[in-house]
């Protein structure tokens, strides 16, 4: 398999779309490499006549999978940054009512349904650990679906790097070419640090902004402030540059993500990590609410080097499923 083949699968996927129906539910993941995904396809699509209802998701869960696809019966739905695993069980609820086309990284399950046609790049030979993040992946379709839609490749870049894709030192491989685009457009800077190392600045919005904190900070966004509208400000800082709006939210999710960190490590010292032979985990409960379920693994990787945790073993936190999910109302988990 291979990019020219992945393409071809991605024409055949627009052509499906196209016939499917204009109105679409795009449902994208709520870190950084999701909402930039999310923001492209979401104005590729409205370019292309698309009317476009834009979902920010944190998990795939089959009651939510299900509400998605009862509410789009009839209608095409598209998944980015998330579901290619989740493929067989849409297929099920989906119960072949609505054309879905999955447009992910990560490694994917096969469909089960000819009306579900997942094109995760991993099953073209595209690897989504550090050659194409989500969003990079979002900017092919997007070109593919119309080449002025080039001016979108800076996206990919931001997500690339929001999903550490650079973590070698700099970017590679598709994320590369998106990265080259972006640069040649006049939308990024590329700075050598030397051996081999690269840092990039955003240039697009007149002034310069560093992207590692610039990506990092719109999953804080995403994530943080799942519940409180911190996706849409996020997507609209991809798209307009920082902001009052922006300046704003972000302060305010940063300093309730330490607060509440700070709250829950007291705990942990305290005694309520759990230890087992191979495993050291905890609940919080809803001590992370009003954010998102996403907090809990930053939390993990944040105290993975504490004092009291063991190297050696697993760890593993445990929250609360909000039961209220932005655009799809309310959930009563039963778990």
């Amino acid at each position: 398999m291979s990019k020219e083949s992945y393409i071809e699968a991605l024409k055949g996927g627009i052509a499906k779309l196209r016939a499917a129906g204009h109105e679409v539910t795009l449902v994208h993941h709520n870190d950084a490499d999701g909402l930039t995904a999310g923001g492209i396809l979401e104005t590729a699509l409205t370019r292309d006549g698309f009317k476009v209802e834009r979902i920010a998701l944190e998990r795939i869960h089959p009651p939510i999978v299900e509400r998605i696809h009862d509410r789009a019966a009839g209608h095409p739905v598209v998944y980015t940054d998330l579901a290619g695993r989740a493929a067989p069980i849409i297929c099920e609820l989906n119960r072949d009512r609505s054309f879905t086309l999955i447009l992910d990284h990560h490694p994917a399950e096969e469909s089960t349904s000819e009306e579900v046609l997942n094109l995760s790049s991993e099953r073209f030979g595209l690897s989504g650990e550090d050659e194409i993040s989500a969003a990079t992946a979002a900017t092919i379709f997007a070109t593919v679906l119309n080449e002025k839609n080039v001016d979108l490749r800076y996206l990919g870049v931001i997500g690339a790097i929001g999903d550490s894709h650079d973590r070698s030192g700099k970017l590679i491989a598709y994320n590369r070419e998106a990265l080259l685009d972006a640069v040649k457009r006049g939308d990024i800077k590329i700075v050598s640090k030397g051996s081999d190392k690269e840092e990039y600045v955003l240039t697009r919005f007149g002034g310069e902004i560093p992207l590692t904190p610039f990506s990092k900070s719109l999953t804080i966004l995403g994530a943080a402030g799942y519940t409180v509208g911190g996706p849409e400000v996020g997507i609209r800082a991809c798209f307009e540059g920082r902001s009052d709006e922006y300046d704003k939210k972000l302060a305010e999710l940063s300093a309730l993500k330490e607060e509440r960190f700070a709250v829950q490590l007291a705990r942990l010292k305290s005694g309520n990590l759990h230890v087992t032979s191979h495993n050291q985990w905890f609940i919080v409960g809803d001590g992370f609410s009003p954010m998102g379920v996403k907090i809990i693994g930053e939390f993990c990787m944040d105290i993975r080097d504490e004092g009291f945790m063991d190297p050696e073993k697993y760890i593993a936190g445990f929250q609360d499923m909000p039961t209220e999910i932005p655009g799809l109302g309310t959930f009563e988990w039963d778990l």
